[in-house]
C-alpha cells in the first residue's frame, strides 16, 4: 500500500484570487482536458503521470520510492464529473465530483501540481499528491 503524503498546498482561495484578475475563459478546454485525463483511473499511469508537473512527479517519486506509473495508481485521486474549473493566469483549479485539483501551465502546457485535495475551512487545502 503506497504511503499517502498529506501536506498544505500553497494554493489557496485567496492566494490564487491574487494570481490574476480574471478567469481566462480560453484556457478553460486545456485545463478541463488535462484534468479529466490525469482523473480517469482507467488511465495509463504513465500517461498519466506525464499529466504532472516535474516538481509534483518528482515528489511522487522520492517519497514513494518506486517510479510515478506504481505509484500514482495506489494514492486516493479521485474521478467524476468536471463541477468548475478556474484559471488565473498561470495557475487553475478543477473541482470534479470526487477530487480538487490544482494545475499550471508549463512550456509543455496545463500541468497537474496537486491532486487528491480537501478543503479547510479558513486554511489551505490538504493534498495527498503535490509538488514541492
Amino acid at each position: 500500500m503506497a504511503r499517502m503524503r498529506v501536506g498544505p498546498v500553497l494554493v489557496t482561495g485567496l492566494v490564487v484570487a491574487l494570481l490574476g484578475a480574471g478567469c481566462a475563459s480560453s484556457e478553460l478546454p486545456g485545463v478541463e482536458r488535462v484534468a479529466t485525463l490525469f482523473a480517469d483511473p482507467d488511465g495509463d499511469p504513465a500517461e498519466r503521470c506525464d499529466l504532472l508537473a516535474p516538481a509534483t512527479e518528482a515528489a511522487l517519486t522520492t517519497d514513494e520510492g518506486v517510479p510515478c506509473p506504481e505509484a500514482l495508481p495506489g494514492l486516493p485521486i479521485g474521478a467524476g464529473a468536471v463541477r468548475s474549473v478556474a484559471v488565473w493566469d498561470r495557475e487553475a483549479q478543477v473541482q470534479l465530483t470526487d477530487d480538487t485539483l490544482f494545475l499550471t501551465r508549463t512550456d509543455r502546457g496545463w500541468r497537474v501540481t496537486a491532486a487528491a485535495c480537501t478543503a479547510r475551512p479558513d486554511r489551505p487545502y490538504v493534498c495527498a499528491l503535490e509538488g514541492s
